[in-house]
């Protein structure tokens, strides 16, 4: 009988990786297609004002903000609030977003529009499993305005469009750490094509990105400890 158990805990330890293996999006120079995103903020106006405009901490009474939703506690308070922003679309809320890296105006296919949107904000969230603490860079592209935090910080400012959906003007330096990093993309759209990108450098091709291929993102935040003081997940707070 202890020789089955044995067996039995064995062959479990055994399959578990296979059981919990996730299909993480490709990273290294590959360019990121799913996002944990915000609906899209309409009304915006001219992104050279509405960029000052920090729209998630407005739309929820300072709860989150550009910077904290790229923290694991920001991002994961995500899964519980909606942004109320009257003017601007109203109850938005947040989801898998999909967007055609080659698409000029995915910002606004991404939800759904069939042609450019003018005067919108667009805003998503992806989650960085690194094995290591490691300098890199990102390369973005974007039409127009396009700011990014990681980990709290503002790491690219950039007022000009970068010339086409996969051109980058300003690749820039950053810093990640060993484990979980959050990238918080926003981009203000003022006339004309639509877009966002981003990726890595080629040799970060051990990085692991979600939303994953099979639409995970909630459900990989490491475990949180509830009021109640039972390990739970932010996918499980959601469920609650």
């Amino acid at each position: 009988m202890k020789r089955m158990a044995i067996f039995y805990i064995i062959a479990c330890i055994a399959i578990t990786p296979s059981v919990f293996a996730q299909e993480w999006q490709p990273a290294g120079d590959n360019w990121v297609e799913k996002w944990w995103g915000l609906d899209l903020i309409l009304n915006t106006g001219d992104f050279n004002v509405t960029g000052e405009i920090d729209y998630l901490s407005q739309g929820t009474d300072g709860v989150i903000t550009d910077a904290s939703v790229s923290t694991r506690n920001g991002a994961g308070l995500t899964s519980r609030l909606t942004v109320n922003l009257p003017d601007n679309g109203g109850a938005l809320g947040w989801g898998i977003v999909d967007i055609d890296t080659n698409d000029g105006n995915n910002m606004s296919s991404s939800h759904g529009f069939t042609s450019e949107r003018n005067n919108v904000t667009w805003q998503g969230i992806i989650l960085i499993q690194s094995p290591n603490n490691r300098r890199t860079k990102i390369h973005p592209a974007h039409d127009d305005y396009a700011q990014i935090w990681i980990n709290g910080d503002k790491v690219y400012n950039n007022t000009a469009w970068t010339g086409g959906v996969r051109n980058v003007t300003q690749p820039t330096e950053v810093d990640l750490l060993k484990g979980e990093n959050f990238l918080h993309f926003r981009c203000g759209e003022g006339g004309g094509s639509d877009y966002l990108n981003i990726r890595f450098e080629a040799a970060d091709d051990d990085l692991r990105i979600a939303p994953t291929l099979d639409n995970k993102f909630l459900d990989l935040l490491t475990p949180v400890e509830a009021k109640n003081k039972i390990a739970t997940t932010w996918a499980d707070i959601k469920r609650k």
